[in-house]
């Protein structure tokens, strides 16, 4: 309880209130207050900086947590006063936790409410002391002190005490943690493997410890309820993020746990048995395959030891498992890739097929597959395109060939994306590099390897190697000056063991126009710029980054002004695959600014400012000597017409100023939205794909350091315009940028026409269906967009509303869709096509809600507005004739249905042609008319003809498995099971393609159905098969319904579900126009 005799000036003694910018404020909800003193309970070393032995990770885990609570008290010594420190720091247990609960319920001086709220938390203690015993029991005989866990909560409830509404906060999150520690502590206790279970263990207590630190402060910093209530909203999105993250590793130890040896043994055999796949005959590529980045590292030094023990394990001969993993886990700089590449090159167990895996972003992972299929020269695989469908065969390919084959997953740093290419199943190696130590493919059996720095002797014989020849013979000779190895041994001692670093180091002592002729004056002039190296705009520096960046800078500060400038434009951008083109616009215009001397000759200009075709390509002189000098400075390296750069060099980019940091940003995004595909007036962007797939990693990339840099609480330094002169019109070519992004995020289909038929031009990210990615690049989009009330941000709300429909999130579609519409019709006009696209959109939706009347009102809005357009709007107009037919088949009138879907089927046929994918949904719609009316074989004819449609262009699209699904239901109903089942499968096989981390509402609505075909079958032989997949199905639909999809079902007089209702309790689930 807070001491009486304190004021409110105590508490806020050396803390200052930060107004945000508003260009920051992403809704009305966002704070009004930053709290400039306020500094997260930050750990001493980052994440890569770690030493972990994979074979006992005991030792690490201890280390760790001591390492995180010094941390915390330390954080807190510099925020809040004495008597909390001694709180946190004396010795504690969960009996001081219990009393403390005990005496605030027994407490004269609260309310029956608060004395009631305390009363729900007396679970809390025993919780979290079931965890802390297995955290304990997980590391025995070493010691662990949690003196500072306890502390914290029981600080947490005393200050909460002082009020009733921030109690009824605190228990609120209190609450909320414990029912997750507790899931935590089930599959703790049944997780065979122990290694595991204690990482998972310490990614628990991280974002724990760090709510309770941050809760600490913030009760400490806003005593007064007015002020609480105000700042509230900040920590609760912060500890709703850190309780997402929570929720994450629980799933992730549970999906080790199912994952063990034995279920894993039986799953492959059973898949094994039940699909049987029979090998290709033939290979159609010529073996050996490398598909490796760049030459073989001339200069690779050591590593032996790292190079057996990983082929050891990745070796294929001997005892090892079928599918073998091994990760290389290290910090920035260690030199993980290199080791990587000297083991692909040297190739020890002669592997017959190497594939490079680049994991940056999903754009990169999705390109590297379609990659693999080229190399692999598998029938139909595509380059520029149909993604989905080189993956799939791809992963057929590992499964079924008996070539040896190696995959390398190159900066592994997202589960999330990497889920889904993993070869389950398949018998080969995979060798990961990542600065996580995270098992991303929760492979029970990895192994794995921490990459160390090098030591004293290592880093020197590694700099003479680098220098040359002439200094290895000195060194071997012991005639180097005694000066010059001081100063050498010295510049080493300041570069942490770190491979790339003193490859840096020793560029800078072979360059005499940077530190003159001696290792002497390269280390003074080291020393004088380690004094003098300005901040960087992104955050602090350790001790050991500080000294990389000076490395960095000296040879940043060497170059020449264009070389420099092209290098911040570059730090920017994606450090995979630049094409040279980006920089060789034909509108000149968009090279305006730091980039100016890229542009072509005057007499190659016409008068609007386009260069004429032949002078964009080769690069002009001045550009071309601004490349060869950062190669030649090993900053950035040039394979064809692709520049990559490593990201270390993009992290140590230090812009001199804001200001510096603004115009490089604005190049960038000049760039990158002059070369993306525009789209107009709503029509996709499927013909460009190869363009975009080229440059949506740039857009993607900006869009995240967009987010970095304005994040709370750093001042933002990124304006999110172009030219601080012209703030509108360049703000909006940098939201135009990431809304042609975003809706690339799903894959190109009539989907995408049904939904967002028309003028959005939010485009790239949505036609793939990348919904994570898409709706990152809304949300940074919308903060850079200044006015709320535009016609930008509408078609920004009409894009992530488009996501939210195709993921059934159908009360966040119409938050957006209704503001998307409000913005329409109040800036254009009554005809405009854009309206008749939020029109037609919000029938989608009203249909999906069964608002029937509703939806037919705003589809005859969106009809008579694209009647009025003429041809140019017959496409869409043949789509909301589909949709207005969907009204009438919903209200059973069959008839009339089937008279408006021949309307749509006449118009698309004049219009895109009779085998078009717009077709493939007028035949799904023809067949569900049939199957209401039990006409099962008219409506087998119209399924199949859907899933010709499909298979010829989007073979995993969700109409591909709606097809198959639909298929599946007719043979039921004729009673034929086993070919019902092969469909289902086959629908099944690629819903979890397309949502590999989470069972949605598609993947449930079949393991129902399947489980319904299995449950009918007269020889029962899968009864047991058949109650899993009930089960997994019903869990799915608990999930997805108590998260607002699909609807409740009703409950017969017995007790049980209605039959019918249960159906369309699943068909609820799935996005209308694929039920």
């Amino acid at each position: 309880m807070l001491d009486s005799s304190s004021s409110e000036d105590d508490f806020t003694e050396g803390f200052e209130f930060v107004e945000l910018p508003d260009r920051l404020r992403l809704s009305e909800y966002q704070p009004y207050y930053l709290f400039a003193g306020y500094m997260e309970a930050g750990f001493n070393r980052r994440g890569d900086e770690y030493d972990v032995d994979f074979d006992d990770t005991s030792e690490f885990v201890v280390e760790r947590w001591a390492e995180m609570a010094k941390s915390v008290i330390q954080d807190l010594a510099a925020a809040v006063r004495h008597l909390d420190r001694i709180i946190v720091t004396e010795p504690r247990t969960s009996q001081d936790l219990q009393i403390e609960i005990r005496q605030k319920t027994a407490d004269t001086n609260g309310s029956p409410a608060m004395k009631k709220l305390m009363f729900t938390l007396q679970p809390l203690s025993r919780t979290m002391q079931a965890l802390v015993n297995n955290f304990n029991k997980s590391v025995n005989p070493h010691e662990v002190n949690f003196d500072a866990f306890w502390g914290l909560i029981c600080l947490n409830l005393r200050l909460s005490f002082s009020s009733p509404d921030k109690l009824e906060r605190t228990v609120a999150w209190l609450s909320r943690l414990r029912r997750v520690v507790e899931l935590f502590n089930r599959c703790f206790d049944i997780c065979e493997e122990l290694n595991e279970a204690r990482l998972t263990v310490i990614e628990v207590m991280d974002p724990m410890i760090s709510i309770l630190a941050d809760s600490v402060k913030y009760l400490r910093y806003y005593p007064m309820e007015r002020e609480a209530a105000k700042a509230w909203p900040q920590l609760e999105s912060k500890i709703n993020r850190r309780l997402t993250e929570l929720d994450a590793t629980v799933k992730h130890l549970n999906d080790i746990t199912s994952l063990s040896k034995v279920n894993q043994e039986r799953q492959v055999a059973h898949m094994t048995r039940r699909h049987a796949p029979v090998p290709e005959p033939e290979e159609h590529a010529r073996f050996p395959i490398q598909m490796l980045p760049g030459g073989q590292n001339e200069n690779f030094y050591g590593r032996r030891p790292e190079l057996k023990a990983i082929n050891q394990y990745l070796d294929w001969r001997g005892t090892n498992p079928a599918l073998r993993t091994y990760t290389i886990y290290g910090r920035r700089g260690v030199g993980k890739t290199e080791i990587a590449l000297q083991y692909a090159y040297s190739n020890p167990s002669e592997f017959e097929a190497i594939f490079w895996i680049r994991c940056e972003t999903s754009v990169s992972l999705r390109q590297s597959f379609s990659d693999m299929a080229v190399a692999l020269s598998l029938p139909g695989a595509d380059r520029n395109g149909r993604h989905e469908e080189n993956l799939i065969m791809v992963q057929k390919w590992l499964k079924l060939t008996a070539r040896r084959w190696l995959l390398i997953f190159d900066n592994a740093e997202r589960e999330s994306i990497l889920k889904r290419y993993w070869p389950v199943g398949a018998s080969g190696a995979i060798l990961i590099t990542s600065r996580k130590y995270y098992n991303f493919m929760k492979d029970i059996k990895r192994r794995g390897e921490t990459v160390k720095p090098f030591n004293e002797q290592q880093s020197w014989d590694l700099l003479m190697q680098l220098l040359g020849p002439d200094w290895k013979a000195m060194d071997k000779q012991g005639s180097i000056k005694v000066s010059e190895e001081t100063a050498a041994r010295s510049f080493l001692s300041k570069l942490g063991g770190l491979a790339l670093a003193i490859q840096q180091a020793a560029n800078l002592i072979n360059n005499p126009s940077i530190g003159g002729t001696t290792i002497v004056t390269t280390y003074e002039l080291f020393k004088e710029n380690l004094r003098s190296l300005p901040e960087r705009q992104s955050g602090e520096r350790s001790e050991i980054i500080h000294s990389l960046d000076t490395l960095w800078n000296m040879t940043f500060s060497s170059l020449t002004r264009n070389a420099r400038d092209l290098l911040s434009v570059l730090s920017l951008l994606s450090p995979d695959a630049m094409p040279i083109d980006l920089f060789l616009p034909r509108r000149q215009s968009a090279l305006d600014g730091k980039l100016a001397w890229c542009k072509q000759n005057s007499s190659l200009v016409d008068d609007r400012l386009n260069a004429t075709l032949s002078s964009i390509i080769t690069p002009p002189p001045a550009l071309r000597n601004a490349m060869k000098e950062l190669v030649d400075s090993s900053l950035l390296k040039q394979e064809g017409r692709v520049l990559t750069i490593h990201r270390v060099v993009q992290e140590a980019m230090n812009y001199h100023s804001i200001e510096d940091l603004q115009s490089s940003f604005d190049s960038a995004v000049q760039l990158v939205e002059e070369a993306f595909p525009k789209q107009v007036h709503g029509y996709p962007l499927h013909k460009y794909w190869g363009m975009c797939q080229s440059y949506i990693p740039h857009g993607a990339h900006l869009s995240a350091r967009f987010s970095d840099y304005t994040r709370p609480p750093i001042d933002s330094p990124l304006k999110g315009q172009v030219t601080p002169l012209t703030v509108d019109a360049i703000s909006t070519r940098f939201v135009d940028l990431l809304s042609n992004c975003a809706w690339y995020a799903k894959i190109f289909s009539l989907l995408a026409m049904q939904v967002n038929a028309s003028a959005d031009p939010s485009r790239y990210l949505y036609e793939i269906s990348d919904y994570d990615v898409c709706l990152r690049i809304i949300e940074t989009a919308s903060s850079a967009t200044q006015d709320k009330n535009s016609l930008q941000f509408a078609h920004l709300c009409n894009t992530a509303a488009s996501c939210y429909y195709e993921l059934n999130r159908i009360a966040d579609c119409r938050q957006n869709w209704e503001v998307a519409l409000k913005i329409r019709e109040t800036l254009l006009d009554e005809d405009d096509i854009e309206r008749s696209t939020s029109y037609h959109n919000m029938g989608n939706l009203e249909s999906a809600d069964g608002n029937l009347d509703a939806a037919m009102d705003y589809f005859n809005r969106a009809v008579d507005i694209r009647v009025g357009k003429g041809d140019v709007a017959a496409s869409q107009l043949a789509l909301t004739y589909l949709c207005i037919g969907r009204v009438h088949y919903l209200r059973n009138d069959f008839d009339e249905a089937s008279r408006w879907f021949a309307q749509s089927e006449a118009l698309f046929v004049r219009t895109e042609g009779a085998d078009t994918q717009f077709m493939s949904h007028v035949h799904h719609a023809y067949g569900n008319v049939e199957y209401e009316q039990k006409r099962w074989r008219s409506a087998m004819q119209s399924f199949n003809e859907c899933l010709k449609i499909a298979l010829a262009g989007t073979a995993i699209h969700p109409i591909t498995a709606a097809a198959y699904y639909s298929l599946g239901c007719v043979e039921f109903k004729l009673k034929h099971h086993e070919v019902a089942k092969g469909y289902l499968d086959k629908a099944r096989a690629i819903a979890e393609l397309r949502s590999p981390a989470r069972d949605d509402g598609t993947i449930a609505r079949i393991l129902w159905k399947t489980a319904q075909v299995m449950e009918d079958d007269t020889y029962g032989s899968y009864a047991q098969e058949a109650t899993i997949l009930r089960n997994r199905a019903e869990i799915a639909r608990r999930t997805l319904t108590g998260r607002g999809e699909g609807d409740l079902i009703s409950i017969d007089e017995n007790g049980d579900p209605d039959a019918d209702e249960e159906e369309a309790s699943y068909d609820a689930l799935v996005p209308m126009y694929f039920r």
